[in-house]
């Protein structure tokens, strides 16, 4: 009886003050989601023997929505300083510290292990498509960025076997050539560049060569306008994803209209260059009478092949990002810069490299992953 008085008293309070209603029914939700998201965060502590992340708590003690710490957010990412104001909180808070932003909880790192497991040898591990599809189905769906589980495990097998062999896929000649066009844009006489720009465009060549069969010339005066088009749709898709992953939530507040034209344009130019390498590739196995490697049908191919290579070509900044903090690095350190060019004279001399020396050169390796490790900030 009394259960079924509290259903009257539900549906009056329904019919006569929705308004209310949803505001109570929202509320509980909230708390609900909040009471299991701890029960789950304690659970995984207590199985891993994890210490609890540092918080902004101290800074934000009663936004318990993230309303003020979402503010604070969109200040400086209008004001273009979202670089410093995020160090200077990996400062405050060590290396990994969570957050809370319109209730969205979220853990921040830049420690190396962290990003590697997440990223590498733990990626399996987390389920986080969710956080990245809006960012990334616009122009890969199925790529390595929007997918988990046995699907991102079978993304990573085909662009671990389409990067392997590093003999088949880089040409001595050519990268000479690009390196030469790169030289042009250097000026003279000292005088200051935008080094980063030039790095950014000799890496884009160098993937479009490697991905599509043809380079995007961003550094040949011979560029196509429909080579231009796609070097700048790439632009305009980075820029976005950036953005909107660095918003958050807030990303619902912005135009898109440019991004999703610059997607299927990309697409559109990714597609029909791929479609002639696939054709290429599977009338030489046929000529051949060897089997086919690809198990599937020429369209399955063409998709499979056209994810790969807009996911190699978004992630292109990493190793422009990553050679600017390299000239950073020697830039500031002129005895790095003269102990560099002293070893590779060394081991290779003035001559083309082989591969073997290329393998040899110890000191260039540990110049990179100084490199790498200066650029990890800001890169991710």
């Amino acid at each position: 009886m009394s259960a079924l008085i509290s259903l009257d008293r539900l549906s009056l309070l329904i019919s006569t003050h929705p308004a209310t209603f949803a505001a109570i029914a929202l509320s509980i939700l909230f708390l609900l989601r909040k009471l299991f998201d701890a029960h789950t965060r304690k659970s995984f502590e207590k199985l891993y023997g994890c210490e609890k992340a540092p918080d902004e708590s101290d800074r934000f003690k009663y936004d318990i929505l993230g309303i003020s710490k979402a503010i604070e957010f969109a200040s400086h990412l209008k004001d273009q300083t979202i670089l410093s104001y995020t160090d200077s909180l990996f400062q405050r808070y060590g290396e990994t510290y969570t957050s809370n932003i319109l209730s969205q909880p979220f853990v921040l790192t830049c420690n190396a292990k962290n990003i590697k497991h997440l990223l590498s040898t733990g990626f399996k591990d987390f389920d986080i498509s969710a956080l990245r599809k809006h960012l990334f189905d616009p122009i890969t769906p199925h790529g390595i960025f929007t997918v988990d589980g046995p699907d991102w495990k079978t993304n990573r097998e085909g662009l671990r076997g389409r990067l392997s062999n590093l003999r088949q896929l880089i040409d001595f000649e050519f990268l000479e050539e690009q390196f030469q066009m790169y030289l042009k844009h250097v000026p003279p006489h000292g005088e200051k560049f935008d080094v980063q720009a030039c790095n950014f465009a000799l890496f884009t060549d160098l993937q479009t060569f490697f991905s599509l069969g043809e380079s995007s010339n961003s550094l040949s005066s011979t560029q196509t306008v429909a080579q231009r088009q796609f070097v700048d749709d790439l632009s305009t898709i980075k820029d976005c994803i950036v953005r909107d992953g660095f918003r958050g939530p807030l990303h619902h507040f912005s135009s898109k209209k440019e991004f999703f034209r610059a997607c299927e344009r990309a697409k559109d130019y990714v597609i029909e260059r791929t479609t002639q390498q696939v054709r290429k590739r599977r009338n030489a196995v046929m000529k051949i009478g060897t089997e086919d490697s690809f198990e599937g049908t020429e369209s399955e191919e063409i998709a499979v092949s056209t994810d790969q290579a807009l996911s190699i070509l978004i992630a292109n900044d990493t190793m422009g990002t990553t050679l600017s903090a390299i000239f950073f690095c020697l830039s500031h350190n002129g005895h790095v810069t003269e102990k560099l060019r002293a070893s590779i004279i060394e081991t290779i001399g003035m001559e083309p490299p082989t591969w073997t020396q290329l393998g040899s050169l110890v000191y260039v390796r540990w110049v990179i992953c100084e490199g790498k490790s200066t650029a990890l900030r800001t890169s991710l």
